[in-house]
């Protein structure tokens, strides 16, 4: 019982004594967000206009002035009135301008230095039509309290904003152009991508049932994968600048424009709607070295006649018109950070392409293209194999026997001679030439030289024939001769493996 009683009071103590820590820290609390605001509210307005009346806009931010005036409904920079100017970018600020909000205000704030604001990263100022002026200054970020700090002009007080304020005021002038862009192109849409540079060209031409054709120098290439040159026409059809530099360019020199690192033409196919009766102007119109003959996939005409009068009338009906187009893209030098000037062919618009981006438009070979597979084909549809390793050679062919005298079915059994070969052992092997994949793919066919290590050549079903023979390149890779061509390179350890494999199979 005095236990219990002991055990009491030792809990009323703790008690009582985490509620005086509990109000002594609320008192510190209270105290500090006393001393550091006299207002705290997260839809505190400090400054409102009707953004809409905002005729001029002038900031520094990074070292850079700009300005922009309002004239009959449109901005303009102050400095070039030329300069094509983003509406959007300019309402954007006036919004931002038009209610600006605060989260906290510092009735007494102590030094601007304290808050960056002797030094601001952004100076703001505005003339609306009526000729209310405001001027803004923002200082340092307070990451903790997740904002900057704000100072207006005329008043003492400092204020805590979002930092998407200074966000909204980009010290690139390039950054509030409204320029051009690359088109829009899907992949299905284009018919033909030419990349020439520095006297190479290499060109993919697609066909209409989505296949593709690979040219180099106008030479039609063989064997080259789909999915490689599906690769390389989605970057294109993924082109976008990077950034704009010059909207006006005089001197295209200054860009190795005048003499470009490679030039990339894209011919593809859009869809209009036209009316009928323009149908032939379209196709007038679009017969230009840049753009090309437009084809009506359809044309309607209906006539009416009138009851009371007896005249016939036309009436004009929309169609869909297929217009081909064209554009060349010029690739010039690159830029401090690597990435490469870029213009569109007729205009003086100077814009900016990622590097990666040019990487896999640019260098390419008809080589980065062919499938690095040797064996295509199921060891199901083959019909015989002939192998020769040095001076020993095999014949393997397929027979199909029925597993019972009463069941139509048949079971594939393969022969070397009278000898039957496991077919679990004989996929194994297959597998290490089926699986195989050139590591290395030469620009130009080679000559081999020497004896094979191994010949394998596969009799189809069709009756169509592969011939696959390894010889020895240099110290790591092996040459696959395929069908009369050698271009590919395989390591040499898996055609060691091969006529490893091979060997133990047929020469149990």
């Amino acid at each position: 019982m005095k236990n219990r009683k002991k055990a009491l009071i030792i809990a009323m103590i703790c008690l009582a004594a985490a509620a005086v820590l509990y109000l002594l820290v609320v008192k510190m609390n209270q105290k500090e967000a006393n001393s550091e605001s006299d207002d705290s509210d997260d839809s505190l307005v400090i400054s409102s206009v009707d953004s809409g009346q905002i005729t001029a806009i002038s900031y520094e931010k990074d070292g850079k002035s700009l300005s922009f005036i309002k004239e009959d409904g449109t901005w303009y920079d102050a400095e070039d009135k030329k300069f094509p100017v983003n509406q959007d970018s300019l309402t954007t600020m006036t919004n931002t301008l038009g209610a600006v909000s605060a989260t906290r205000k510092l009735e007494k704030p102590e030094a601007l230095s304290e808050y960056g604001l002797d030094s601001p990263v952004l100076t703001v100022r505005y003339t609306a039509s009526d000729g209310k002026e405001a001027e803004f200054i923002v200082g340092d970020t307070n990451d903790a309290a997740g904002g900057a700090y704000l100072k207006i002009s005329g008043d003492d007080a400092v204020y805590l904003v979002s930092s998407d304020f200074a966000d909204s005021f980009n010290s690139d002038i390039y950054q509030l152009a409204d320029m051009e862009s690359f088109p829009t192109i899907t992949s299905d849409s284009i018919t033909d991508i030419s990349v020439n540079s520095n006297g190479h060209t290499l060109e993919i031409k697609n066909d209409s049932e989505g296949g593709q054709t690979v040219l180099e120098n106008g030479k039609e290439q063989e064997n080259c994968a789909s999915s490689s040159a599906s690769q390389f026409i989605s970057a294109v059809t993924g082109i976008t600048f990077k950034s704009h530099v010059e909207y006006n360019c005089k001197d295209l020199s200054k860009y190795g424009l005048d003499q470009p690192t490679a030039d990339v033409t894209v011919d593809y196919t859009t869809t209009e709607t036209v009316s009928s009766g323009d149908s032939d102007d379209s196709e007038s119109a679009n017969s230009t070295d840049d753009t090309k003959a437009a084809s009506a996939e359809s044309a309607a005409e209906n006539t009416s006649e009138t009851a009371d009068t007896g005249e016939t009338e036309t009436e004009t009906e929309a169609e869909t018109v297929k217009v081909a187009k064209q554009v060349v893209l010029h690739i010039g030098s690159q830029n401090d950070d690597g990435d490469y000037y870029a213009a569109m062919d007729g205009s003086k618009e100077v814009h900016v392409i990622s590097a990666d981006t040019i990487k896999e438009l640019i260098g390419k070979k008809a080589s980065d293209f062919i499938d690095n597979e040797i064996l295509s084909g199921t060891l199901s549809n083959a019909k015989s194999i002939d192998v020769t390793i040095g001076s020993d050679s095999w014949h393997l062919a397929k027979e199909e026997v029925a597993e019972s005298e009463t069941e139509a079915e048949k079971e594939e059994k393969w022969y070397e001679g009278d000898t039957e070969i496991a077919l679990t052992d004989l996929s194994s092997v297959y597998s290490d030439l089926s699986g195989m994949s050139a590591e290395k793919i030469l620009d130009t066919a080679a000559k081999p030289t020497g004896d094979a290590a191994i010949s394998v050549t596969v009799k189809w079903e069709d009756d169509t024939e592969t011939t696959i023979s390894f010889t020895a390149y240099d110290s790591s890779f092996h040459l696959a001769e395929i069908n009369g061509e050698a271009r590919k390179l395989v390591n040499k350890r898996d055609v060691e493996k091969l006529v490893e494999d091979m060997t133990a199979l047929l020469k149990k």
